[in-house]
């Protein structure tokens, strides 16, 4: 069962080498690489905001399975100096469906969506932090190398700590992160975001 809150930040990692040597000083544990890529949609019709929901096919790569339909439902959250995405749905994402891309692609299209943007992570991985969790990194196309942080709990004050306490072993500083959705990201860099959305 999943705690009550979830929270995360992401952040750009601007030498990847130097952050692997990071990870490899704080003894971590390499524990599967990934590939994959998100086809984002949006309502055909009427206003969507992207910081808050994100409707998705996953279409993965690496490892080979099949496509998912994600749902996300998120809202903010500051205490101190971070802000943080919350998570308002069971695992952080609700799975709507999952088989081939066209079926999945074809339920957006049911429920009035329409392909709105790609986000393609390449040369992922995600391994154990011995005290601190996990710990992962992606290369997204656009984007260039970054990483998040993802904590669990009931107190969302407590949720930041541990988050800070993480990047500050990571050496990333707190004022470098940012609480904003992969898709909205991806979204400012390529001039996409919809015009309704300040």
């Amino acid at each position: 069962m999943t705690a009550a809150f979830e929270c995360e930040v992401r952040f750009f990692i601007r030498d990847i080498a130097a952050f692997q040597a990071r990870l490899a000083s704080l003894g971590a544990r390499a524990l599967q690489r990934y590939a994959f890529t998100d086809r984002y949609f949006r309502p055909r019709e009427g206003p969507w905001e992207p910081r808050t929901h994100g409707l998705r096919v996953r279409d993965w790569r690496e490892p080979a399975r099949l496509s998912e339909l994600l749902l996300t439902h998120v809202e903010t959250v500051a205490a101190g100096p971070l802000a943080c995405k919350r998570s308002l749905l069971p695992q952080g994402k609700l799975r709507l469906h999952e088989g081939n891309r066209e079926e999945c692609e074809d339920v957006c299209e049911a429920l009035g969506f329409v392909r709105w943007l790609d986000v393609v992570k390449t040369d992922c991985a995600i391994c154990e932090l011995p005290g601190f969790g996990k710990a992962i990194y992606e290369r997204v196309a656009g984007l260039g190398w970054t990483s998040e942080v993802e904590v669990e709990g009931n107190d969302p004050a407590a949720a930041l700590a541990r988050i800070e306490a993480k990047l500050s072993a990571l050496g990333v500083p707190a004022a470098s992160v940012t609480d904003k959705p992969m898709a909205v990201l991806v979204a400012e860099r390529l001039g996409r975001l919809p015009a309704s959305q300040p």
